[in-house]
């Protein structure tokens, strides 16, 4: 840490300053599970400053004459990072802009004091100084290190009308969503709203429903366009739906002030596929109200073991044809190994016949409200299930439930097993290695996440049979690159009262593939799927989350 001597300069917001900035490059995914945490050895420090002012007569710096105080970056108690200086608390989404415009000199944009500049004798201080704090606002301000054919891609693909019908065609996701915020009219009754993410606008139109006198649709995407022409087709929405037009995280004047709820839709498979989230929080961050309301608010990941035998047989036997001794002459056999590794690697994403599964779920929830963008790089969840039948464990399920707790009620959306399926399915992550366990046994262990530059995360399993030396692990699961095998295997399980409309509405069959299916269908053949079930059972079996 150290002691720094600083200025500290308050520019007037009307001000003009020439800042000259680096073009972000796009970087390198790092090597999974081996992410550094750089910020950790600046929790704390301080930093001497001395205030300064902008002479507008003079155009030129000058001290003001009081006394030098203390800046330093620490964590609040949401793990959110924010710039502590003697007047005030800065949070980072406060930041707009750092720009060093000379080895001595250092400006800070501020949404709510314009530009704010520090000063500094000691080069290499400043200089160490401001990389950490660029370190953290990239951790908050994510969207710049994708790798820009991944957004490219990502926005690309919800700018088409065929996929945001597949997602309006999801009963139980819309009618969900249009329930919690219809339902709930003293979060919306007279109340700004912003819509992130707003796709086809349906979660706007539903707050305009609610009561909302102003929302703000912001959608990165050209779906914009389609949001203003929905909007001036239906007299009651137009005059009450504003559209943004670009990713929130550049989003400035745009918004006017503070809203007082923010909607969204920012789900993926298993919670956090696309990391959308992250863009939820900063928009939480930058324009909700203190104690607005979100819908959601809260997510739960839920996670149990499952045995299924027909399933790791079929990822077993993708590499069959690497088996090939004579390929046209060529002995295919060397690659199998990487064949099977790599059908393991990816997660499996498909309904799940309750009756797989070993034990009771437990399940890790996140509050929107309070958690921090830094916290979603690296997620842990450690878990010990007790296994009451002899079986083979082959790797762990998961699903996820949102929560929309209003004012006047509390709506659940749950995508678990045993309740009508939706286009986010349940996702199963296989072990290579099955662990054989007797009744009364525990299998213990932990699933880690780790987040990567193409808006997604790298899986880690492990998992041993307590008190054994008896262990397996799925090393580096990629959850950006998942089988569909609902749509690729004729075994696949379908829950009862998928594909009913619980909104009463008229429902076509689904056909288009949400963003993540795409991707992964570029690089896999998807035959028809077939009417048969896996040998598991039936429906019917009841589980009490923990």
């Amino acid at each position: 840490s150290g002691s720094f001597g600083f200025h500290f300069i308050f520019l007037s917001s009307t001000h003009l300053l020439v800042k000259v900035m680096a073009k972000p490059t796009a970087k390198a995914a790092p090597a999974p599970f081996s992410r550094p945490s750089p910020n950790l050895a600046l929790d704390g420090a301080e930093v001497t400053m001395s205030p300064c002012r902008f002479d507008q007569a003079e155009l030129r710096w000058v001290p003001t004459g009081e006394a030098a105080g203390k800046v330093s970056l620490k964590k609040d108690s949401g793990k959110n990072w924010r710039l502590v200086m003697p007047s005030q608390d800065v949070a980072l989404s406060e930041i707009r802009t750092v720009s060093q415009l000379s080895p001595q000199f250092v400006v800070f944009e501020l949404v709510s004091k314009g530009n704010v500049g520090l000063q500094c004798k000691d080069e290499g201080e400043l200089k160490k100084f401001v990389t950490e704090l660029s370190r953290c606002r990239a951790d908050y301000e994510r969207f710049e290190q994708y790798e820009q054919g991944s957004v490219q891609s990502y926005f690309q693909y919800y700018a088409k009308l065929a996929n945001q019908q597949n997602m309006l065609q999801d009963g139980v996701r819309t009618s969900t969503y249009r329930r919690a915020i219809v339902e709930n009219p003293d979060d919306f009754k007279q109340k700004r709203a912003l819509d992130l993410g707003a796709g086809s606008g349906i979660l706007s139109f539903f707050a305009v429903q609610a009561g909302a006198e102003k929302v703000y649709a912001v959608e990165a995407s050209s779906m914009g366009e389609v949001i203003r022409i929905l909007s001036d087709a239906n007299d009651f929405l137009g005059p009450k739906i504003e559209v943004v037009n670009r990713p929130v995280e550049t989003v400035t004047d745009e918004v006017d002030g503070k809203v007082d709820v923010l909607v969204s839709e920012p789900i993926g498979t298993f919670l956090f596929n696309e990391r959308m989230i992250e863009s939820y929080l900063v928009a939480r961050d930058r324009f909700l109200k203190p104690g607005g309301k979100m819908y959601p608010n809260a997510g739960t990941i839920c996670i149990a073991p499952f045995s299924d035998a027909m399933l790791h047989w079929e990822q077993q036997n993708k590499s069959t044809f690497w088996k090939n001794t004579d390929f046209y002459g060529v002995d295919l056999t060397a690659a199998e190994k990487r064949s099977q590794k790599e059908s393991f690697r990816s997660p499996i994403v498909d309904y799940i016949n309750p009756e797989c599964l070993l034990s009771k779920a437990i399940e890790k929830r996140f509050d929107f409200t309070t958690i921090s963008v830094e916290s979603l790089q690296s997620i842990e969840i450690p878990f010990e299930f007790e296994i009451s039948q002899p079986c083979l464990v082959h790797g762990m399920a998961g699903w996820f439930d949102a929560y929309f707790e209003g004012s006047n009620q509390t709506v659940l959306l749950s995508t678990a097993p045993w309740c009508p399926g939706t286009h986010w399915y349940q996702i199963r992550f296989l072990l290579e290695v099955p662990l054989g366990v007797n009744p009364g046994q525990c299998i213990e262990g932990v699933l880690k996440m780790e987040a990567n530059n193409v808006q997604s995360y790298y899986i880690k399993l492990q998992m041993n049979i307590k008190g054994t030396n008896i262990s397996s692990e799925a090393p580096c699961i990629d959850l950006k690159d998942p089988e569909y095998r609902f749509y690729s295997s004729p075994n696949s399980y379908t829950p009862p009262g998928t594909g009913a409309n619980p909104a009463g509405q008229p429902q076509q069959p689904q056909q288009q593939h949400t963003y993540a299916q795409a991707h992964a269908l570029q690089s896999q053949i998807a035959p028809m799927r077939g009417s048969q079930v896996n040998g598991c059972g039936g429906y019917g079996m009841e589980t009490t989350m923990q």
